[in-house]
């Protein structure tokens, strides 16, 4: 292991930007992540929302809001996200935005202290076309 000296010889490895999800009135339901996956800096997002506000199109609008988002203000080929295979709920937000599956990850993270496995999905920037939500970035 090599000992740094100075913080300027640490490399970050993760870039990551996380956003509260609101409804108008200004309750918030949840959050929304997006950070480079590594080696290859694809951009990778996650989210969450309350229980209590699920299935309402939060979810849905949140992720094309992020889509939009990182395909207007990032140069990346690809945007990433995983989910747990028994969540459809999930799953069904990745794909009316446009995400397709693009594969199993056998016992890939935890669930409630369980292995559990995982979809890939994913979006790449020629299947992005142009904004659904967002018009320009600041």
């Amino acid at each position: 292991m090599r000992k740094f000296d100075s913080p300027s010889q640490v490399v970050i490895l993760c870039e990551r930007q996380r956003f509260i999800i609101e409804k108008k009135d200004g309750t918030r339901i949840g959050t929304i992540a997006h950070w480079f996956a590594q080696p290859e800096r694809f951009l990778e997002i996650g989210y969450d929302v309350v229980r209590s506000e699920r299935g309402k199109g939060y979810g849905t609008e949140a992720v094309q809001l992020m889509v939009d988002y990182l395909s207007l203000s990032k140069d990346t080929v690809r945007i990433q996200a995983f989910t747990d295979v028994r969540n459809k709920a999930s799953q069904r937000v990745l794909e009316k935005t446009g995400f397709k599956r693009e594969g199993t990850l056998r016992r890939a993270g935890f669930v409630r202290g369980q292995r559990a496995d995982a979809y890939l999905y994913g979006i790449i920037r020629e299947e992005w076309k142009k904004p659904k939500i967002l018009t320009k970035t600041a």
